[in-house]
């Protein structure tokens, strides 16, 4: 009896002592987290990795948007039929206007609401996390986009031309919600795939 009570103390203990390194554990990397973001510099604080980075930094953002890199191109490419999170989707009405930014979320989907019907224009790029990165807020070419009114409606396809953008054109009113997806090196080269939206342009596009 006095040998089960003992070992149960003892177990307390133990568990105890490993409460109160993992509560240290986790103070002391929070303290850290908050001077790394404190020393640096507005907007070179990864919120990614949680790290102060240098100039170069640049993997975490990839990682963050699931995307790879060439180095020798600058191209930056996506799973084929993969939703893609995290890249910016920026616009408006075509011509003058990129009044709309949104972000894609986990799944790769953004929502909008079209006040007023007409022509829209967006430019899909790489997040500026890094505003130094040769290449973080560049436009991505090649990202196919689907969607149509939500809910409900029009299936549109599109891909993003080498500047990064789609046209919407002659968009009725309504909530729109779109998808960004990887897209095979078949539909980049696919001519039935068109920066605009028109049964006339754009054979893709389904009633």
């Amino acid at each position: 009896m006095k040998k089960g009570a003992a070992i149960a103390v003892f177990l307390l203990s133990i568990s105890f002592t490993v409460l109160a390194q993992v509560k240290r554990t986790a103070t002391s990397t929070e303290t850290n987290t908050q001077q790394l973001r404190a020393q640096a510099p507005e907007g070179h604080y990864c919120d990614y990795c949680k790290l102060n980075y240098p100039e170069s930094h640049f993997p975490c953002i990839m990682k963050s948007i699931k995307g790879k890199l060439d180095v020798a191109t600058g191209e930056v490419s996506f799973v084929t039929g993969q939703p893609i999170g995290g890249i910016v989707v920026k616009g408006g009405k075509n011509p003058g206007s990129d009044a709309i930014t949104l972000i894609t979320n986990s799944n790769g989907e953004i929502e909008f609401n079209n006040a007023s019907a007409g022509n829209y224009k967006f430019i899909i790029s790489v997040p500026s996390t890094n505003p130094k990165s040769r290449v973080a807020g560049s436009p991505i070419g090649g990202i196919i986009v689907k969607g149509g009114k939500n809910p409900g409606g029009n299936l549109i396809t599109l891909i993003t031309n080498e500047n990064g953008e789609i046209e919407l054109n002659n968009l009725p009113v309504g909530t729109y919600k779109f998808t960004a997806m990887g897209a095979s090196s078949t539909e980049k080269s696919n001519p039935l795939y068109k920066s605009s939206y028109s049964e006339k342009v754009n054979p893709l596009y389904k009633n």
